[in-house]
């Protein structure tokens, strides 16, 4: 796998309200912040906005929704909220499966999803236990099996052995269509219907992204081999 990768791969386009935009709202404000932003600083053509998270704010679950619906949602209380949804907008939010002390997090999602029923174009993927889950696909075909990988802290280790350097966002986003058919071939539930641990539902986010993406991913790929 070729990491020599620089933004010059891809030539800036004047910006087009006509496209949907793509809003996600992320409880980690570091390292997913950063992997989405490759791809808005890439091509003005895929309209993201990923909403940043302050330390002061609820990055729980269900603080992460209500972050949402604020930010988004049209209220007598709420008249002007910060982003102006179209119709042919989407809404994702992005969650670990890893369970906090209280174990509240599953009942938490699971209220997640079945509010969300009532938004068109919102959805959630999970992660189970970590984002690094996705990150692992970037580079690896094959369903992790390692000790530890309930873990988080165990996950992370992993996908910096697995790259020299570790995983770097200014470079390795632009496997997005490695990782999405990788993490896609290898999603497995539980027999209660909860992601296994290794599995991860963010393919379905980055389908979406590369609908609009994927021309531009492949001619950018094309150039490095060249």
């Amino acid at each position: 796998m070729n990491m020599i990768i620089t933004r010059r791969l891809f030539e800036r386009r004047p910006p087009s309200r006509e496209a949907k935009i793509i809003y996600i709202f992320c409880e980690g404000a570091r390292r997913e912040l950063a992997y989405f932003q490759y791809f808005k600083e890439m091509d003005s053509r895929i309209n993201l906005e990923i909403y940043e998270l302050n330390p002061h704010e609820d990055n729980s679950p269900l603080g992460l929704l209500e972050i949402a619906k604020n930010c988004i949602l049209v209220t007598a209380e709420n008249p002007e909220p910060k982003y102006n949804l179209q119709d042919q907008d989407e809404v994702w939010i992005v969650l670990d499966s890893d369970p906090d002390k209280g174990n509240s997090r599953r009942p938490q999602i699971s209220a997640i999803k079945s509010e969300i029923e009532s938004h068109d174009r919102w959805s959630l993927v999970e992660s189970n236990p970590c984002f690094e889950v996705w990150l692992y696909f970037h580079g690896q075909a094959e369903f992790a099996d390692f000790k530890g990988m309930e873990a988080c802290k165990t996950w992370k280790q992993k996908v910096n052995t697995l790259l020299a350097g570790g995983f770097d966002s200014r470079r390795h986003p632009i496997y997005i269509a490695d990782a999405t058919e990788n993490a896609k071939a290898n999603f497995f539930l539980d027999e209660a219907g909860n992601l296994k641990i290794g599995s991860t539902e963010i393919y379905r986010l980055s389908e979406s992204m590369l609908r609009l993406l994927g021309d531009r991913i492949r001619d950018a790929k094309a150039k490095l081999d060249t």
